[in-house]
């Protein structure tokens, strides 16, 4: 997959922006220490996920014109194993364009494994217990028909390239997001800006996970500038003891 695919896949790392219709604003106040306890805790099971969840992912890239209207379009379907200590991706088909690339996918994809291994920066969630002192956190906004669902905001003390700074609504009674939205607070020189969103729809042993990520950025190179769309569902979740 090209430079732009890679940075789109890469949407694990966690945070859907909740929607603020109808909903009443908090005062701008750091969230209980109970509910950021919580909060660490669920953290915790989710970096678990992140060796011990196999599923299933299909995913959609689309490079866009200059007007936004879509170019090319690189579409994948996979499935990811977990053995433990690592999470592996199969990759079972692989379009370009409508055009079988599953042999090419099959190869990137096994490059892509061995970049990561070499990785200095991995993203990992604010509320992790250990990254909560790198954030301000505020509650910004309660759900008026169930104040158990809180939005909390979050932003970096210092922007690093591994951190990221959004919100996300939560379950105060649980401690898991529900759905959150956030962006990189550092992009690399070539990369003007990359947004997420993610939904924690997909019930599993170990709480709440990922069910589906929508990318959206931009980047390139002088006066060639791409936009670029992607959005990828997991499912079939399976949990390793």
């Amino acid at each position: 997959m090209a430079r732009e695919s890679t940075v789109g896949w890469r949407a694990l790392a966690a945070f859907v922006l909740g929607s603020a219709f109808g909903s009443r604003e908090a005062r701008a106040l750091p969230p209980a220490p109970e509910l950021m306890a919580k909060l660490g805790q669920y953290a915790a099971r989710f970096e678990r996920q992140r060796t011990h969840a196999s599923y299933a992912i299909e995913g959609r890239l689309e490079l866009l014109e200059a007007d936004g209207s879509p170019g090319s379009a690189k579409e994948l379907w996979g499935h990811v194993e977990a053995d433990g200590a690592a999470a592996r991706l199969t990759v079972i088909r692989y379009l370009e364009d409508g055009k079988d690339k599953t042999e090419e996918g099959i190869r990137e994809a096994r490059e892509a494994a061995e970049k990561k291994k070499n990785k200095s920066h991995e993203l990992k969630l604010p509320i992790l217990a250990e990254e909560q002192a790198r954030y301000i956190f505020d509650e910004a906004e309660i759900d008026p028909g169930d104040a158990s669902r809180i939005r909390i905001t979050f932003v970096p003390k210092e922007r690093q390239e591994d951190t990221v700074e959004g919100s996300a609504w939560v379950d105060s009674v649980s401690g898991a997001p529900i759905s959150a939205g956030f962006k990189l607070s550092r992009t690399s020189f070539f990369v003007d800006y990359v947004h997420f969103s993610v939904e924690f729809g997909a019930l599993t042993a170990l709480g709440p996970a990922v069910s589906k990520v929508n990318v959206e950025g931009k980047g390139g190179i002088l006066f060639f500038r791409k936009r670029f769309r992607a959005v990828a569902t997991l499912s079939e979740y399976s949990i390793l003891p």
